[in-house]
């Protein structure tokens, strides 16, 4: 991440807000002062990453990153997690954390799990 970060101050050399992120990350960042330093440039276009959060623990995610043709300054980037793996199964937790349902009267559940809606009966609490 931060070979990508040079690439971008490189191509914004000028940019106030930028500058103002290294200068941040350099002071309070011992291992940022020693990568920025390196003086690595990379265009980092697929590959996968580690992560770690905090409720699910360790994720492993493979990502494409496209360039837009109109912008250049703006990528997408696209991650997904192995079939079957650990990591998938960390996200479908996730999402199910986030996905409110609607009640029959076209309202989304007050109390939503990922167990499903506080006292829902019959559910089995999987994960879809």
């Amino acid at each position: 991440m931060v070979a990508s970060l040079r690439r971008d101050a490189g191509r914004h050399p000028h940019d106030p807000l930028l500058a103002e992120l290294v200068g941040e990350l350099s002071i309070t960042d011992e291992d940022f002062r020693r990568w920025w330093a390196d003086q690595n440039v990379y265009r980092h276009t697929h590959g996968s990453k580690h992560f770690h959060h905090p409720v699910v623990g360790p994720l492993t995610l493979n990502y494409e990153s496209l360039t837009l043709p109109a912008d250049p300054d703006q990528r997408l980037s696209v991650y997904t997690a192995e079939a079957g793996s650990s990591s998938e199964e960390a996200l479908r937790l996730l999402a199910a954390w986030i996905r409110r349902p609607e009640t029959s009267h076209g309202q989304h559940a007050d109390h939503w799990t990922p167990a499903g809606p506080r006292g829902a009966v019959g559910h089995s609490g999987r994960v879809p």
